[in-house]
């Protein structure tokens, strides 16, 4: 009789140690999905964040672009013929615009409006809802030229909104050289 009692205690002991382990196996598998979430929601915020960074190096590229081109046609830029206002709305075209202008066939003010009119589509393109705005002063033989460079960045606000990141991102970039 005793070895019977002893087989029904075992039994009873398998069962309820089974049903542990598939608890516990439950109990794993909800931690574990938590953490992926976790993970995939840090990767999201990793991912919109380094599409902010990168709109800033096109922002920071372009504004050099720019002041290059400016130093490339001294004469214009000195007669500050870059001058150009932030428009409403970015610049919206199907094509690049036609290079109208070479260096031999044009003058200095043409070159400059040639510059600025590939600049605005290059900020267009290269920039959700891109514009930019170039602000040149002339005092005591110095040139001052403000570039600022304005683009959509809410895909970055939306992810950083914690952080008070702006839905419209601003790049300036100062620069003074002497008149040649």
């Amino acid at each position: 009789m005793d070895g019977g009692v002893q087989i029904n205690c075992t039994h009873r002991q398998r069962r309820v140690s089974a049903g542990f382990s598939l608890l516990e196996v439950l109990i794993a598998l909800v931690i574990l999905s938590v953490g992926l979430l976790g993970i995939a929601a840090l990767i999201s915020t990793a991912l919109k964040s380094n599409d902010s960074a990168y709109m800033r190096t096109q922002a920071t590229t372009l504004a050099y672009n720019i002041i290059d081109r400016m130093r490339a046609n001294l004469p214009a830029a000195n007669n500050l013929s870059y001058n150009v206002t932030m428009p409403a709305s970015a610049v919206t075209a199907a094509s690049p615009p036609v290079d109208t202008c070479t260096v031999g066939s044009c003058s200095t003010a043409q070159l400059a409006t040639n510059d600025l009119t590939q600049w605005e589509y290059d900020l267009a393109t290269r920039l959700p809802q891109g514009r930019g705005a170039i602000a040149a002063t002339t005092a005591a033989g110095i040139v001052n030229v403000t570039v600022t460079v304005l683009w959509n960045d809410s895909r970055a606000h939306d992810s950083l909104q914690k952080s008070g990141a702006p839905t419209a991102t601003t790049f300036s970039l100062s620069v003074s050289s002497a008149l040649q």
